[in-house]
């Protein structure tokens, strides 16, 4: 899981909602905020480490159930 660690509008088109708007992550947000096409390539995740605008988190307990993930 990522944090947004700085705000930046994303730049995949696959990312726009059903007006074309881009979506816009916040400082705090889970990146991505839905999967889609690109979103987590091995490419773009590197460039938005490296641009300083996402960092790797782990995920709580809570996280993980709540996505229905939990391996119990």
């Amino acid at each position: 899981m990522y944090k947004v660690i700085k705000d930046f509008t994303d730049k995949n088109s696959a990312s726009a909602d059903p007006t074309g708007q881009k979506h816009i992550y916040w400082s705090g947000d889970n990146y991505p905020f839905k999967n889609y096409l690109g979103s987590k390539t091995k490419a773009r995740v590197e460039e938005l480490v490296n641009g300083g605008f996402i960092e790797a988190v782990e995920e709580s307990n809570e996280e993980v159930e709540a996505d229905g993930n939990n391996e119990d």
